[in-house]
């Protein structure tokens, strides 16, 4: 008896091309495409961007942006920013054998969750352990004027701001500072 051949389907033919969008703070930009069969598989995806390809500025490309999809209307897919963090390579040529690395990791209550973020001050010469304290207090205190903020401010705020800046500011009354960075924030949703 012979049987029928069966019909195969192309999965390729059933999906269709979505566009990915940057959160607000980038005007959301179009970040790039991805194929899928339904808009649901879609949500709670990741995507890795360089931040010098978003900005158009090559001095920033040693930060890479994690963007959420959270959203999707129609064949657009609106991400909102989970993560950003600078290469370790960076970090590691700022600190040399003769300056201080101070760093603090804090985690602080914002809106709708938590974000944990991890700040980095290099000094010009060896910090005494006295002034590697004050430091720490100083950037404690600015971290902590981010509480009960939105995400998405806090990135702003962080990568777009003069928040380094005016950290560096304070902190050059302790001791001679030669970088402050923000090197990672991660937010983290309320459960």
């Amino acid at each position: 008896m012979a049987e029928g051949r069966r019909k195969t389907v192309d999965k390729w033919k059933k999906k269709q091309w979505f566009t990915i969008m940057s959160s607000k703070i980038f005007d959301t930009k179009p970040l790039g495409e991805t194929p899928a069969e339904k808009p649901i598989q879609l949500l709670g995806r990741t995507l890795q961007v360089n931040m010098g390809n978003i900005t158009g500025q090559r001095t920033r490309r040693d930060t890479t942006i994690h963007f959420k999809y959270s959203d999707v209307q129609g064949t657009t897919i609106n991400t909102k920013v989970s993560k950003f963090e600078i290469s370790k390579g960076t970090l590691g040529r700022m600190v040399r054998r003769n300056n201080s690395k101070v760093a603090l990791v804090k985690r602080i209550p914002i809106l709708n969750g938590e974000a944990n973020i991890t700040t980095i001050v290099v000094t010009y010469k060896k910090a005494t352990q006295a002034q590697k304290t004050g430091i720490r207090k100083i950037i404690d205190e600015e971290i902590n004027t981010l509480k009960g903020k939105d995400f998405e401010d806090i990135v702003k705020e962080l990568l777009l701001g003069k928040f380094a800046t005016d950290l560096s500011k304070k902190s050059s009354k302790i001791c001679v500072i030669k970088k402050t960075i923000v090197s990672k924030a991660t937010f983290t949703e309320a459960k």
